[in-house]
């Protein structure tokens, strides 16, 4: 009896190590998924992180220093704390996706869409417009 339950938690601790291997693999042979780079994003955002941003940036050229630090001001001043963010994917072809990032401000849930591209095997934000003036 010992020994067949010893084979069992084997065998399960095979297939857990398997499917961990698989996943895994998959990710390397995929690449980053899209959800990585809006998240990577939203931190580089709420930490002013200017450079963060520009690798993770379809154009780089179109990040503005000083609009990273205006918007991590605004986290700040609104308490926005993007470990508390939920990410999801809601549309995905070919090269372009869409994430939708869910959140909480005060009493208020929000959300927000991010177009995402995939260029030289990793995927890119598209920078939200920021207003002049």
């Amino acid at each position: 009896m010992g020994r067949r339950v010893l084979q069992v938690v084997a065998l399960a601790v095979a297939v857990v190590l398997a499917v961990g291997a698989g996943r895994l693999v998959r990710h390397h042979l995929e690449g980053p998924d899209p959800v990585d780079a809006v998240r990577a994003a939203t931190m580089a955002y709420a930490t002013g992180d200017c450079a963060a941003l520009r690798r993770v940036t379809v154009d780089p050229r179109e990040i503005r220093c000083e609009d990273v630090v205006s918007v991590r001001d605004a986290y700040r001043d609104e308490g926005l704390r993007p470990a508390t963010f939920t990410y999801a994917v809601v549309s995905r072809v070919d090269e372009d996706a869409t994430v939708r990032i869910s959140y909480r401000r005060g009493k208020d849930a929000l959300q927000e869409l991010v177009r995402v591209r995939r260029v030289d095997d990793a995927w890119k934000v598209f920078p939200a417009t920021m207003a002049v003036g």
